[in-house]
């Protein structure tokens, strides 16, 4: 039984790990009609066996009954039903907590429309001038956008050039075109 807990245990660490070298799912509001990688609503309230869950419950299980097997003289049976039902009682407590985190920080998460576009490709259409705004053309979930640009640090933009949008203010979008961007990365 030694063994059987400690493979539980490492199990369980190994998820960790993984969950945290790829991260975890963030849920949408509910209102969104995406779908996520697996097919399910984006947004939609669920219990799931996730990477971190099934990693929390293992590395529970894991050094509990290991724990137990170690330190006390209960029969298998009592030792798995106990380990087991902390593992449970643990895996519940934490993913709750870190759920109520998360919303928190949502909630309190401010978000500043000028920025929702930053970095997006767009296209000019219409000459950007030194002095005066000309216009690009962006797409956004299939459907193209068009709105009036500056240049960001005041140049002329020739129409036609692949531009890369930082900000929108006041309904104009002040760009930079692509080739100035891809030389400092």
């Amino acid at each position: 039984m030694q063994l059987f807990y400690l493979a539980a245990f490492l199990m369980g660490l190994v998820l960790g790990v993984y969950a945290m070298i790829r991260g975890v799912e963030r849920i949408g509001s509910g209102r969104s009609l995406e779908l996520d990688a697996m097919g399910r609503p984006v947004g939609v309230a669920r219990m799931t066996l996730t990477a971190p869950t099934i990693g929390a419950f293992a590395t529970l299980f894991g050094i509990t009954g290991y724990l137990l097997w170690r330190y006390t003289q209960l029969a298998i049976p009592f030792q798995l039903a106990v380990a087991t039902g902390a593992a449970l009682l643990g895996t519940l407590l934490a993913t709750s907590a870190v759920a109520h985190w998360a919303k928190q920080a949502a909630e309190e998460d401010v978000i500043d429309e000028r920025y929702l576009l930053q970095g997006h490709p767009a296209q000019v259409v219409a000459p950007i001038a030194p002095t005066s705004a000309g216009e690009i053309a962006y797409l956004v979930g299939g459907k193209r956008y068009a709105t009036a640009a500056q240049s960001l640090d005041g140049t002329a933009v020739a129409a036609g050039t692949e531009v890369v949008i930082d900000r929108v203010e006041n309904g104009v979008a002040y760009v930079e075109p692509w080739v100035q961007v891809e030389q400092r990365l």
